[in-house]
C-alpha cells in the first residue's frame, strides 16, 4: 500500500493525532521506534529488586554503601526512579557500539551488520534507556556518554534531543588504541568519543584538578591557596610583539631588593619592559589595568637573571581541560585489559576501559560525596575507579553499577572485580568498602488489593535503597515491621497496618534522636494520625505502595509520549 494511501483508512482521531506528532517535530534526528520485550514487561509487571545476601561485603559503617544491580538496565532504571529520582550527580555509561559484530542483542536476537533497522533498533534501545535516566540527574548533574564512530553522528543528535543543545558541555576524543585497527582498510580507528551533557549548563561546573602527571609535577610551589609554578610575564610571540599589542606593553618598576613591584613611575627603581636580550619589543600577558587588579598577595615576582630582572606571576594548579586525550595512561590495552587479567586472573572481558581515564572522567566532575551511576557496568570499570579515588583523596562517593548477566558478567567479573579490589589482590592492598548486590524481579501490576500487598512485601530494599538506610536495627519480618538505619536516620516499614501500635512501642524503645521516616501499608493510600499519637519523637509517613506505584505511573506515561 503506497504511504498516501494508507491514511485513507484512518480515523478523525488517528489523522489529528498524526498531525499533533508533526507540529511537534523539529530540526533533529528521526528514526522509526522499534518495539522491545524488555520494555514491554513493565506494561504488565512491576520491577522490584531483591538482595543477594549471600554476596553482600560488609566493612565500616562509616564508608557508603555501594550497589550492583543485575538485571536488564531497563528494569534497573525503572526501579531507580523511585529510589534516587534527582539524586544522581553523575552519570557515565559505556554502551554496545552496534558495530554488528556479534556484541548486542535486541529482543534476544544478535543485531548483525545486514540488518536493515540496526540503527534504529540501537537509538531506540538508547533513547528508552537514556530518557529514564535523565530523570535521575540532579540539577547540577552531568552525563557522559563513550561511543565510537560507528553511532557518534546520530548519538550526537539523538542527546541533543534529550538534554537540550545547549546544555552540551563538549566532545572528548580518546587515543585507546594507539596501534589503531590493523584490518581497516581505509582510515585505521584509534580513538573514542566521550559526549558530555549537563543536567542544566547554568548549574554544572568542573573540578579545578589537573589531570596531567607531567603538569602535576610541574607545579613546585604553594602558598595559603595551594600549589603554583612561576612562569614569564612577557609573551614572546610574533603576535605579540609591541605592535600588535601596543596597550599590552607599558613599564613595570621594581625595587633595589626586588619585593615591590608596581607600575607607579620611581627614578630608585628598576623600570623593566617587555623587551628580549636582543631588543625586541614584544608584550606583556595583562594590559596595566589587568595588572593593577592581579598585583597583590605576591601575585607577581621579580628574579635577577644574568644581570637581566625578569617578572614572573603565579600559575596555579588548575587545568582548562582539552577536547583531545592523548595521555598513554588512557591506553585499553595495559590499563585495561591488562589490568583486568591481573585482577581475575584470565582474560574474561573484551575491550574494559583504562582505569585512569575513568579515575581522570571522575576526578574532573564528581564531588568527594558523589553518587555515581553507570548502567552499562560491564566489567565494573567504573566501580573500581571510585573505590581508587576515594581512597586517593578520602572522597565518600557512592557508586551504583547495573549490568546484565548475559555469559554471567555480573557474577563472574563484575561483582568479582569488585570484591578483589575491596579484599585485596596479587600486591595490591585492598580498599575497605561496603556493597550490596541486587537482582531485578517482578510483580504483578497493581489490579487487585492483593497485587497491592504483593508490591508491599517485595519493597523492602527498594525502600531501604531510597532510605540509604541498610543497618537492621529489627530484623525484617515480612507480617509485621521492620527498622533499619544509618547515621542520620532511621526507616520503618510496616508491612500491615494492624502492627501499627507495635512498632510505634518498639520505636519508643530505640528512641531515635535522628531523622524518622516511616512507611505504612495502606490499601487506600492514606494512614490516620492518631494511629501514631504515641511516639515520642518527630517523624514523616508515607504510605504504601502508592509511593511507589504513583512513580511508575509517571514512567508509563513518559514512555507512551
Amino acid at each position: 500500500m503506497a504511504k498516501k494511501d494508507k491514511y485513507k483508512s484512518y480515523t478523525k482521531e488517528q489523522l489529528i493525532s498524526k498531525i499533533v506528532k508533526l507540529e511537534k517535530s523539529s530540526y533533529g534526528l528521526v528514526w522509526e521506534d522499534k518495539p522491545e520485550d524488555i520494555a514491554d514487561i513493565c506494561e504488565k509487571e512491576l520491577p522490584v529488586l531483591t538482595e543477594i545476601k549471600s554476596k553482600e561485603i560488609k566493612y565500616s559503617k562509616k564508608e557508603p554503601t555501594h550497589l550492583i544491580i543485575e538485571g536488564d538496565n531497563y528494569h534497573s532504571l525503572y526501579t531507580l526512579n523511585f529510589t534516587h529520582k534527582k539524586n544522581i550527580d553523575v552519570i557515565y555509561i559505556d554502551p554496545p557500539y552496534n558495530t554488528g559484530n556479534n556484541t548486542w542483542r535486541y529482543n534476544n536476537n544478535f543485531v548483525d551488520k545486514e540488518d536493515r533497522f540496526k540503527h534504529s533498533k540501537w537509538l531506540s534501545f538508547m533513547h528508552k534507556r537514556i530518557k529514564l535516566a535523565k530523570r535521575l540527574l540532579s540539577d547540577e548533574g552531568i552525563f557522559v556518554c563513550a561511543i565510537d564512530e560507528y553511532e557518534i553522528a546520530s548519538l550526537k543528535l539523538m542527546l541533543d534531543k534529550i538534554f537540550g543543545e545547549a546544555n552540551r558541555i563538549g566532545l572528548v576524543t580518546v587515543v585507546h588504541n594507539p596501534k589503531g585497527r590493523n584490518l581497516s582498510k581505509f582510515f585505521s580507528s584509534n580513538s573514542e568519543f566521550m559526549l558530555v551533557y549537563a543536567k542544566k549548563i547554568s548549574m554544572a561546573k568542573f573540578n579545578d584538578v589537573a589531570i596531567d602527571e607531567d603538569k602535576i609535577a610541574s607545579f613546585d610551589l604553594s602558598d595559603n591557596e595551594g600549589k603554583y609554578r612561576l612562569e614569564p610575564y612577557i609573551r614572546i610571540r610574533t603576535t605579540w610583539l609591541r605592535t600588535n599589542k601596543p596597550k599590552n606593553y607599558y613599564p613595570i618598576y621594581v625595587s633595589k631588593d626586588l619585593k615591590d613591584i608596581t607600575l607607579k613611575h620611581n627614578d630608585n627603581y628598576f623600570k623593566i619592559l617587555p623587551k628580549t636580550s636582543d631588543g625586541k619589543d614584544y608584550s606583556w600577558k595583562n594590559i596595566s589595568s589587568t595588572f593593577n587588579r592581579l598585583n597583590k598577595n605576591g601575585y607577581f615576582c621579580a628574579i635577577k637573571e644574568n644581570n637581566n630582572i625578569k617578572i614572573f606571576h603565579k600559575y596555579r594548579e588548575k587545568q582548562v581541560f582539552k577536547n583531545v586525550w592523548t595521555n598513554k595512561k588512557y591506553h585499553s590495552e595495559f590499563n585495561g585489559t591488562n589490568l583486568l587479567k591481573k585482577i581475575l586472573g584470565e582474560n574474561c572481558f573484551d575491550y574494559p576501559k583504562s582505569i585512569f581515564l575513568m579515575e581522570d572522567i571522575f576526578k574532573i566532575i564528581s564531588k568527594r560525596n558523589s553518587i555515581i551511576l553507570d548502567f552499562f557496568a560491564g566489567s565494573g570499570t567504573t566501580g573500581h575507579a571510585v573505590l581508587k579515588l576515594n581512597d586517593e583523596d578520602n572522597g565518600k562517593r557512592q557508586f551504583i553499577i547495573c549490568t546484565n548477566n548475559e555469559n554471567n558478567i555480573c557474577e563472574d567479573v563484575t561483582y568479582p572485580r569488585i570484591k578483589k579490589v575491596i579484599d585485596g589482590y596479587n600486591e595490591t592492598k585492598g580498599i575497605p568498602a561496603n556493597v550490596k548486590y541486587y537482582r531485578t524481579d517482578f510483580v504483578p501490576n497493581i489490579l487487585t488489593d492483593n497485587d497491592k500487598r504483593t508490591l508491599v512485601l517485595q519493597s523492602t530494599e527498594l525502600l531501604c535503597i531510597a532510605e540509604n538506610t541498610f543497618e537492621v536495627v529489627r530484623e525484617c519480618n515480612k507480617f509485621d515491621f521492620s527498622i533499619f538505619k544509618n547515621s542520620k536516620q532511621h526507616t520503618a516499614i510496616i508491612y500491615d497496618e494492624d502492627y501499627i501500635i507495635n512498632c510505634c512501642d518498639e520505636i519508643n524503645k530505640i528512641n531515635p534522636k535522628a531523622k524518622l521516616v516511616i512507611y505504612v501499608f495502606s490499601y487506600d493510600h492514606t494512614y490516620e494520625d492518631d494511629d501514631f499519637k504515641t511516639l515520642k519523637v518527630n517523624f514523616k509517613v508515607k504510605p504504601i505502595p502508592e509511593a511507589i506505584i504513583n512513580v511508575y505511573r509517571k514512567l508509563t506515561k513518559l514512555r507512551n509520549k
